[in-house]
């Protein structure tokens, strides 16, 4: 059985669908959020797709400074089990550091 989510509170916010105008980025950004874009999608919420599909989606997009998303949800949970694992220890096997959000 899966744990269930847990709310972390970052003040990070991740425009659904990486799109957001630019009057709600201001007023997120008054109301202390920092908006973070990302550029390389899993694909993990996506049925349709494999999870060998959703590695190397992200193997063969992410670089150096990406940002990649995964999704927490029980629709995704069957890519996400399997492909970030492999991508965590792809990228590590290369030499790659991961790091939070606005870590040195």
């Amino acid at each position: 059985m899966r744990q269930a989510s847990v709310h972390i509170p970052s003040g990070l916010f991740r425009p659904p669908y990486g799109r957001i105008s630019r009057r709600a980025g201001k007023l997120l950004r008054r109301q202390g959020f920092d908006v973070v874009m990302w550029d390389v999608l899993s694909g993990d919420f996506d049925r349709s797709l494999s999870p060998s599909k959703c590695k190397s989606n992200v193997i063969n997009n992410a670089g150096k400074g990406s940002i990649v998303v995964f999704h927490d949800s029980e629709k995704a949970f069957p890519n996400l089990q399997y492909a970030l694992p492999e991508v965590l220890n792809y990228f590590h096997a290369k030499g790659f550091v991961f790091k939070g959000l606005g870590d040195n």
